[in-house]
């Protein structure tokens, strides 16, 4: 049995957090204020083209007249007057057109396709939408793993060092080389503080080295993108064959479909019998005339840095893919992550008592087992550290906890974790 004290108490305020979502439209005129109207020579037909679309839309969301939805959004990708934004949201719909006429793989193909067309870094209207339906369409989830804030990074890792001969520098001048480093998933902020891909800083290294006393001036064109994860491979593969290529995978949000396996060092099934067994995996796959492709797995998302810190530390390529061992303890994040997740939940019970007494502030530390299966048991309040005492907050607040789902590790795990409150301004 394993017992993690969560230390950082979580403050939740009191006041509720509403999102509102902008919505361009007309400017309003004042009363009684002059309105001009310019009219052009021309026709604009793309009001009418945006028209048809939108009721097309409503068509397939009612799940009828697919064949008319068909017929609109055929007759609206073959009109000139089509603009850029309006034709990806027509092809967009047309994959729902598909995925209701039962062929799921021309649905998978027509988004892929509409990615595909789209360059990577430089973001469009209906990009989210599109990778949300990939993933629906593949995995069945629109679920996605959260972006991290990146950091600056000064060194080079063992690891860097080892990828900077995928990167020659020309003799001749001008001495300029371009690195292209796509990766799909995983931490940026990770990456940056392992510095596991800090080509540019390995590289001068590396000849300053060699030749400590030459005055090498080397200009180095150095892009690096990292998407959510996989949904945008299908948008990178026209410059993955020039690029440094590294895969996040795990068995939950990140886990990349079969479908990529070309992709990929290992196919898909390999990687998740591997990683079925509780350990970490590396592997890098070397490209004919390329930087190689690298994975980074791990059963658990959570596991991932874990993984990635043993390939920073590794000064030469592996010629196979490698197990890396990983505890099997939940990592303190993945605890954290899902008791934040249920905040809204403990602000209700807070509410409540604010309700009855708006000054009541203080700590209550709950007590809990995660079983095996991820299931909540022994949920309790430590009322001898608790510096909130209510027995109704009390008893909503053991409800709550009870109600929390984790990762299932197969052991038990005790945990305690103490929750602040504080009135809100």
């Amino acid at each position: 049995m394993n017992t993690i004290h969560h230390r950082a108490a979580a403050a939740i305020p009191l006041g509720l957090l509403f999102l509102a979502s902008c919505v361009e439209g007309p400017e309003t005129t004042a009363p009684g204020a002059e309105v001009r109207v310019e009219i052009s020579a021309g026709t604009d037909r793309r009001p009418d083209i945006s028209l048809a679309i939108e009721q097309a839309e409503r068509r397939l969301d009612a799940g009828r007249e697919i064949a008319a939805a068909r017929q609109a959004l055929t007759e609206v990708l073959a009109d000139p007057a089509l603009a850029p934004d309006q034709r990806d949201q027509a092809r967009l719909a047309m994959s729902r057109v598909l995925e209701a006429e039962g062929d799921r793989e021309a649905a998978i193909a027509a988004v892929e396709s509409l990615l595909g067309d789209h360059p990577v870094g430089e973001p469009w209207s209906f990009q989210k939408a599109a990778e949300g339906r990939l993933r629906l369409l593949v995995t069945g989830s629109e679920e996605m793993p959260l972006p991290e804030e990146p950091i600056d990074a000064r060194l080079a890792s063992p690891f860097a060092r080892a990828l900077a001969r995928y990167f020659p520098v020309p003799e001749s001048d001008p001495r300029e080389l371009t690195i292209r480093v796509f990766a799909f998933g995983g931490s940026r902020e990770v990456s940056e503080r392992l510095r596991t891909f800090a080509l540019p800083t390995a590289i001068r290294a590396l000849r300053q080295e060699a030749c400590p006393r030459c005055d090498d001036q080397v200009a180095i064109d150095h892009t690096s993108s990292r998407t959510d994860g996989w949904a945008q491979i299908p948008a990178a593969r026209p410059l993955l064959g020039s690029s440094l290529a590294v895969f996040y995978f795990d068995l939950g949000n990140q886990r990349i479909p079969a479908r990529y396996d070309a992709e990929l060092p290992l196919p898909s099934a390999d990687i998740v019998a591997r990683l079925e067994k509780g350990e970490g995996l590396i592997a890098v796959r070397e490209r004919g005339g390329a930087p190689p492709a690298i994975l980074i797995a791990a059963p658990r998302q959570a596991q991932l840095p874990a993984v990635e810190e043993a390939l920073a530390a590794m000064a030469e390529l592996p010629a196979g893919p490698v197990a890396v061992p990983l505890p099997s303890e939940l990592e303190p994040a993945e605890i954290q992550a899902v008791v934040r997740g249920s905040f809204g939940r403990y602000r209700v019970c807070y509410e409540e008592l604010v309700a009855r007494s708006p000054a009541a502030a203080g700590s209550v530390p709950l007590t809990f087992a995660i079983l095996g299966n991820g299931t909540v048991a022994d949920a309790a309040v430590d009322k001898a550290r608790s510096t909130l005492r209510d027995a109704t907050l009390e008893k909503c607040m053991v409800a709550a906890t009870r109600a929390l789902t984790f990762p299932g590790i197969g052991k038990k795990t005790t945990v305690v974790y103490p929750i602040e409150f504080s009135p809100g301004d």
